[in-house]
């Protein structure tokens, strides 16, 4: 299913527009469709719940009526080594599947509330 990106994603700066392929529940890949860059998605269900409100222009930049109309994703790059493997929580990639636009977004953790990130981790 193809995007269209209304606000940039970090490192994509010319591309317009993405093509999505879910892998399972909780990984996807994005694609540009203008420059051909790839980037791995985590679906937000992958960790704990984080809670944060979308600005008002984001939400009209997406045409976001309904919390039940986007999903929510985390970039993150693999390394061969996995130990060195990293996810930006920060900046998640809303997607709007009615609309079908996309756009990132950048989060600031005080602002959140969040002292360290093991407020968002899961428990083992």
């Amino acid at each position: 299913m193809s995007y269209k990106v209304v606000i940039p994603i970090d490192g994509c700066k010319d591309e317009t527009e993405f093509e999505l392929t879910k892998l399972d529940d909780f990984f996807s890949v994005i694609k540009g469709n203008d420059t051909g860059i790839t980037l791995r998605l985590m679906s937000f269900g992958a960790l704990k719940s984080l809670a944060f409100e979308l600005p008002e222009d984001f939400k009209n930049k997406l045409e976001i009526k309904s919390i039940k109309d986007i999903s929510i994703f985390y970039i993150f790059v693999l390394q061969t080594q996995v130990s060195e493997s990293s996810m930006n929580i920060f900046s998640p990639v809303i997607i709007n599947e009615k609309s079908k636009k996309m756009g990132q977004i950048h989060l600031n953790l005080e602002e959140l509330g969040l002292e360290s990130l093991n407020d968002i981790l899961p428990s083992l």
